[in-house]
């Protein structure tokens, strides 16, 4: 790959953002997005489809910062309940579900994923594990997201783990 000069596989580079902002002084737009991280440029990609005109910019490139080294996984807020920060555990699981039933649902959607519980995990380890996904499943109530769009977490037996992640 040649590092020297702008990736031609990307339509995203700094002569083309040069060029943009330049031309966007005299330019009325819409909707003016500050941030191009997952929430930023949802919002852009938002109110595009609703025919708006947008502007889009950040300090640096798209997804660069937090989102840049994320997992790309849209949560509900679990890690922010985590640390006592409830407000903004709602408001993140608002959004999923805004994304998820609105915005992006093309986009977004359930991840199924196995959490084993293993004789090998601590009875301590295990219950908070439960309380966890009792957690996730109330912020996804408060959040008025429909098991049919995110179901409740579950148990699963022998069988049907090893038919999901054999």
């Amino acid at each position: 790959m040649n590092t020297s000069g702008p990736d031609p596989r990307t339509s995203l580079n700094a002569a083309r953002r040069e060029r943009e902002l330049a031309a966007l002084p005299g330019e009325v737009v819409d909707v003016l997005v500050v941030g191009l991280g997952a929430t930023g440029a949802g919002a852009a990609l938002d109110a595009a489809s609703r025919g708006l005109s947008v502007a889009a910019i950040d300090a640096h490139d798209l997804a660069f910062g937090t989102s840049r080294w994320s997992s790309k996984l849209i949560h509900g807020g679990l890690r922010y309940l985590a640390s006592g920060q409830v407000d903004v555990a709602h408001e993140s699981a608002v959004e999923r579900d805004a994304l998820m039933r609105r915005t992006a649902p093309h986009l977004v959607r359930a991840l199924p994923f196995v959490l084993p519980l293993t004789p090998l995990v601590s009875p301590a380890q295990a219950a908070l594990a439960h309380a966890g996904m009792r957690a996730g499943d109330l912020l996804r109530l408060a959040a008025r997201t429909p098991r049919s769009v995110l179901p409740r977490p579950r148990r699963l037996s022998a069988v049907e783990t090893l038919r999901l992640a054999p």
